[in-house]
């Protein structure tokens, strides 16, 4: 008999993301083109005031290999950053990761169509990372390093994958995990509201930021 894995407990969050980025992925596949259209991040789009492309582009997807292999990450990386955090640090830390890498699109590749959740899971990783280091744990340690390697190595290897994304998205992560989970541990005297209260802060300031760099169209 098949022994399928258990569902993690105590991520709900974690569960919904996947639940809804494939979901999504279904709808994408039985209305031909018309959501992936509408909502992949492109930069003179999101320009012209189609400004729910930064976020929307982060759960759709180009192929059954892709939403799979995100979904795969995401349900390696998710369900432990959320029980050891709680999900509304985790909201955050994915949501802050997913601008990132919307931001990272729109400075480098403002006028390439991307789409996926490659940036939010990437940056999941940058923030697992962060974390481990706080503990003092090595970060090849990880079940999922190596596929957290293969992942930001995909775009040098395999045209027509987002390098700006993927980067934008661990850098981001890496500085979510500083907020919500490095500087509290080391501040002692940070409250939880406060963490909340910085990373918020962080993510509204990432929207901003992503929105401006839309508008001027991009560094490069």
């Amino acid at each position: 008999m098949l022994n399928l894995p258990a569902i993690p407990r105590g991520c709900p969050v974690s569960l919904t993301l996947i639940v809804i980025n494939i979901g999504l992925y279904l709808a994408q596949m039985s209305t031909g083109n018309l959501i992936t259209n509408s909502g992949l991040l492109y930069g003179p789009a999101v320009q012209g005031g189609q400004w729910w492309r930064l976020i929307s582009s982060g759960f759709l997807h180009g192929s059954l290999l892709h939403v799979g292999f995100n979904m795969y990450l995401l349900f390696m990386l998710g369900p432990h950053l959320e029980r050891a955090y709680g999900s509304l640090r985790f909201s955050l830390m994915y949501l802050g990761a997913l601008i990132g890498g919307a931001l990272g699109v729109m400075l480098f590749a403002w006028d390439q169509p991307t789409l996926g959740a490659s940036g939010a899971v990437l940056g999941l990783a940058g923030a697992m990372g962060m974390a481990l280091h706080e503990r003092g744990i090595a970060l090849r340690q990880s079940p999922v390093f190596g596929l957290v390697i293969l992942n930001l190595a995909l775009p040098l290897l395999v045209p027509g994958i987002s390098f700006a994304g993927h980067f934008g998205g661990v850098v981001v992560g890496i500085l979510m995990g500083y907020l919500l989970v490095w500087l509290p541990a080391r501040s002692h005297g940070a409250s939880a509201g406060n963490t909340v209260s910085i990373g918020a802060a962080a993510v509204v300031l990432l929207g901003a930021l992503t929105i401006m760099a839309a508008s001027l169209g991009g560094v490069v």
